[in-house]
């Protein structure tokens, strides 16, 4: 069997498919599975051992008829066998239409003859049991494990070499991923961090230097004395780097969901219009988050607030 799965988004969104990838692997291990995702989040599946084959398109891009059609004699090419959208875009329906793969899935509603199976979609529901709602036509009802991703030793190697570097205790290290300066500032983010420091002396502080972040970094570092810097260069590192850390604070985004991913005590700091019911397994007791209220923004959220929420019980 070969089966395709066409899932736009970034690195988060591939992580919350993850479970599913990894169920249909389960239920068919001699199938082949290949993805379509956007070059922005073709890494992540340099952790996915469910998949075969990563392809590419830009589905954000203002793709014309000669992209749309290049894409469509890939999937022509490799005759699946069924087919997984995970966004049901008119524009992909036809595409996976026109394609002529037996089964297409997708949210939506019955009457739509692009598809041959629809399933309801709950936008209040945890995005990974969603995603994993679209394997009922392939006869599979189990319920949505946990995401999982497959650290490379390679990657637990530096992650190990990383430590040893900067010289981290063996009692352990919290990891903060602080996003660029636009969502939460440098201050609150020292303030955080000088009272854990206070709090946990034997723990060190170790910040991830990203993409548009070196400012934030020089303001945190002024602030914070003793701050360690860690740069993972791919998906990979960064995942072996937080599942070493005893605990993860990170503003939202991909980042968020590796922790997830990797079991690491999580506290995720949101903006409003993020559902964290629907980001994140808010049953676990691992995971934690704060959020700004309505109308307020990210960098709203006072630092007193995260600590409460890391110092909670």
């Amino acid at each position: 069997m070969r089966i395709l799965a066409l899932v736009p988004g970034g690195t988060g969104e591939q992580l919350l498919f993850f479970p599913t990838l990894d169920t249909l692997k389960q239920q068919y291990p001699n199938a082949e599975i290949d993805v379509v995702v956007e070059p922005r989040a073709m890494a992540s599946y340099r952790v996915c051992l469910s998949v075969n084959r990563v392809l590419k398109f830009d589905f954000n891009d203002r793709n014309s008829l000669a992209d749309f059609g290049n894409l469509l004699g890939t999937i022509r090419d490799r005759e699946y066998d069924a087919a997984i959208l995970t966004q049901p875009r008119q524009s992909l329906k036809i595409l996976l239409w026109l394609s002529g793969i037996p089964l297409r899935v997708s949210f939506g509603n019955q009457n739509n003859f692009l598809l041959t199976e629809s399933i309801e979609f709950d936008p209040q529901e945890y995005a990974a049991v969603a995603n994993h709602s679209l394997l009922a036509p392939f006869q599979i009802l189990k319920p949505c494990p946990p995401i999982k991703v497959n650290l490379p030793k390679g990657d637990l190697d530096w992650a190990a070499s990383e430590q040893k570097r900067l010289g981290l205790p063996k009692s352990g290290f919290i990891l903060l991923n602080c996003g660029a300066l636009a969502n939460y500032p440098a201050d609150s983010w020292a303030e955080i961090a000088t009272d854990i420091q206070a709090k946990l002396p034997d723990l060190s502080i170790v910040a991830i230097d990203s993409v548009n972040n070196a400012e934030l970094l020089e303001k945190l570092a002024a602030r914070v004395p003793n701050l360690l810097i860690a740069s993972p260069t791919d998906v990979g590192k960064l995942a072996a780097l937080i599942a070493t850390a005893n605990l993860f604070i990170c503003a939202e985004g991909d980042a968020m969901q590796f922790g997830v991913a990797v079991g690491t005590a999580l506290v995720a700091i949101l903006s409003a219009a993020t559902s964290a019911k629907v980001f994140l397994p808010i049953a676990e007791k691992r995971v934690k988050y704060v959020q700004a209220i309505a109308g307020q923004s990210l960098k709203d959220i006072p630092p007193q607030t995260v600590l409460a929420k890391i110092w909670e019980s």
